[in-house]
Order: structure tokens, then C-alpha cells, then sequence
């Protein structure tokens, strides 16, 4: 791809993209589908495809992701990922994005995205992480997002901060598919297709911050439901915090590890 941002070429995401580009999907499932990013990046990714179906256990965000897809080979379903109903051997690709920290019990989805998934076929898994190397901007990031995991399981919903690249690895690893590649990348590859492509390399741009900024004023006042007032006192105060460290660093995607690999034909 010609004409991108420096940092984004720089980043792994044309190997990703490579990568995805050699790879054709068939029926593709993708798990915690949420409004169908990871669909569409994949649409515009794979070499090409039959259909996608994604599952999710919010109705709302299988709403928009309905009138996303209108009229498009895509089928949403409302779904818990611990127990998938399909049959055995049922997809080609199996897919999950930036949903591992959403788990209750990583091991019992990652199994059942196994089981679903035909001898020979591709599971496909994008995180993001949180060691290593981060630019000021990503670590404001990272750190935003911690702040929000706290209220959300304050509030009774599963989120957990960002994973290490390690935990990531040893969940993929247990899934006995070969070989497995992994990449990892200070963008994503959806990055390339975003039309907001060219703002990366100014993380501290008033568009850039505008929507952290505002997500931090939601979830204050989210706050407001937090039973125990000496968490909330203590969220608040990290929310201003975060506000200030935005306007200072900017805020920026942190690095994702892609890992695909084949399950294989005979066990």
C-alpha cells in the first residue's frame, strides 16, 4: 500500500495484512462480534470469502451491527460464546478480536472455537497488549482502558485490563493448532483502511483526543451507579487524571499480537 502515514508503515500491519490477504475464508465465524469490526476488516482483508456469521451476547451491539451489514452475506446471532451452537467441524475460519479480556473463562471459548472449526481450518486471534515497548500515547491508552475495566466490573460486567503478550500466547498455545504464526504490530491491520489514517502520527491532535475525552466524561458519570462511595471518590480522581494525561500525550492504539494457526487435520 502507497502513501500511508511513516508510523504506519513502519508498523507490522501490511505483514498482517499480507498475511490475511493469502488466506481464503469460506464461512467465516467471528466471535464477540460486537457492531462487526472485525468483519468488515476482514471482508476487505481475505483473499476472499463465502459468508461470516458473528455472535455476540449483546443484542445492542448486534443491532448495529445489522444495519451495518444490510444486504451483505453476513448473519448475526445472539450467542454465549461458552457454548456455541453449531455442530462440529461447522467453519472454515473461526475469528475473535480484541475480546480475550472480555472472558469470563478464556479456555471454555477458546475450546468451543476449536471444536467448531473444520480440520485444516484457520483460527484467527487479534489482542491487544500491554508490555513491551509503548509510546507515551499508548500507554495513556492502556491506562484508560484499565480505568474503565475497574468501573465496568464495579458495575458487574466482565472487562479486564489489557493482557501481557505472554497470556495471549498461552492461551493460543494450548489450542494444539499448527503451526502457529504470530505477528505483532504497533498498528492493526484495520488501520490501513481507516480513513482517519493520516492523524496517527499526531497522537495529541484535538481529533485524536476527542473521543478518549469523551468516553472519560461517560464513564464518570457511570460512576454515579458505584455502590461504594470511597470507589468512586477514587475513580474520579483517576478519571481527571486521565483527562490531563490526554491533553499532555495524546492517546494512541496500543500494539496488537495477530496469532493464526491451523487445526489440524488428524489429531
Amino acid at each position: 500500500m502507497e502513501n500511508l502515514p511513516k508510523r504506519l508503515a513502519a508498523s507490522g500491519a501490511v505483514k498482517i495484512l499480507s498475511k490475511l490477504g493469502s488466506i481464503s475464508g469460506g464461512k467465516v465465524l467471528d466471535v464477540a462480534t460486537g457492531s462487526g469490526d472485525f468483519v468488515d476488516t476482514l471482508m476487505k482483508a481475505l483473499k476472499d470469502y463465502d459468508c461470516f456469521v458473528g455472535i455476540d451476547i449483546s443484542a445492542k451491539d448486534l443491532e448495529s451491527a445489522k444495519k451495518r451489514f444490510r444486504g451483505q452475506p453476513v448473519e448475526l446471532m445472539e450467542m454465549n460464546a461458552e457454548s456455541l451452537q453449531f455442530d462440529d467441524n461447522h467453519f472454515d475460519t473461526v475469528c475473535m478480536a480484541y475480546s480475550l479480556h472480555h472472558l469470563d473463562r478464556t479456555d471454555k471459548v477458546l475450546a468451543e472455537m476449536r471444536r467448531v472449526l473444520k480440520p485444516g481450518g484457520n483460527l484467527i486471534i487479534q489482542e491487544e497488549f500491554c508490555d513491551g515497548k509503548q509510546t507515551e500515547a499508548q500507554k495513556t491508552n492502556i491506562l484508560q482502558h484499565a480505568w474503565d475495566a475497574q468501573i465496568d466490573s464495579l458495575l458487574g460486567k466482565t472487562h479486564k485490563a489489557t493482557l501481557t503478550k505472554h497470556r495471549t500466547k498461552e492461551a493460543i498455545g494450548n489450542l494444539l493448532l499448527e503451526p502457529i504464526e504470530i505477528f505483532e504490530s504497533t498498528h492493526p491491520a484495520e488501520c490501513l483502511f481507516c480513513e482517519k489514517k493520516f492523524r496517527c502520527d499526531d497522537p495529541k491532535s484535538e481529533k485524536e483526543i476527542d473521543s478518549p475525552l469523551k468516553e472519560i466524561e461517560d464513564n464518570l458519570k457511570r460512576l454515579k451507579e458505584v455502590a461504594d462511595p470511597k470507589d468512586r471518590i477514587r475513580l474520579e480522581k483517576l478519571g481527571e487524571e486521565l483527562k490531563e494525561r490526554n491533553r499532555k500525550f495524546g492517546n494512541a492504539h496500543p500494539p496488537v499480537l495477530f496469532a493464526i494457526g491451523r487445526k489440524p487435520l488428524k489429531l
